[in-house]
């Protein structure tokens, strides 16, 4: 778990989050609609999923 968590933190570091709002990081805002704004959230999602998966595959080993 705190391999994962590390991994979040230095994401969310490196790409300076609003930890705050999800929605937040898509900029700019104001030219997208709800429609993109969450298919890119769940795009976001599902590439985080495919990563947790990889990584069981390859024995837990997070860079």
């Amino acid at each position: 778990m705190k391999a994962l968590y590390a991994r979040a933190d230095r994401i969310a570091a490196d790409q300076q989050f609003d930890m705050g709002n999800g929605t937040s990081q898509l900029k700019p805002k104001n030219r997208m609609s709800d429609e993109d704004v969450r298919r890119a959230v769940e795009y976001g999602r599902m590439r985080a999923f495919e990563q947790f998966a990889k990584a069981i595959e390859d024995g837990l080993r997070f860079e």
